[in-house]
């Protein structure tokens, strides 16, 4: 449900509540290739190009970072 943003002109940006993630803001251009980044205040919800390549690459900088991206 969207709070507050955009809802698919171009892209998928702003405030937004599901069940699952509670209230998160989100950055997106593809909502099937997302990666949730949860930190302990907030979550942000992206789509990066390569999401499998951006979470390993996020392993290899932190390796504690925990997560599956959505999609290919």
């Amino acid at each position: 449900m969207r709070v507050s943003g955009n809802g698919g002109l171009y892209s998928f940006c702003g405030w937004f509540f599901s069940k699952r993630l509670g209230r998160y803001r989100l950055f997106a251009t593809d909502l099937r290739s997302t990666v949730v980044l949860q930190f302990p205040d907030r979550t942000v919800v992206i789509s990066p190009s390569a999401p499998r390549a951006f979470v390993e690459y996020l392993h290899q900088l932190i390796p504690s970072v925990a997560g599956t991206p959505t999609g290919p």
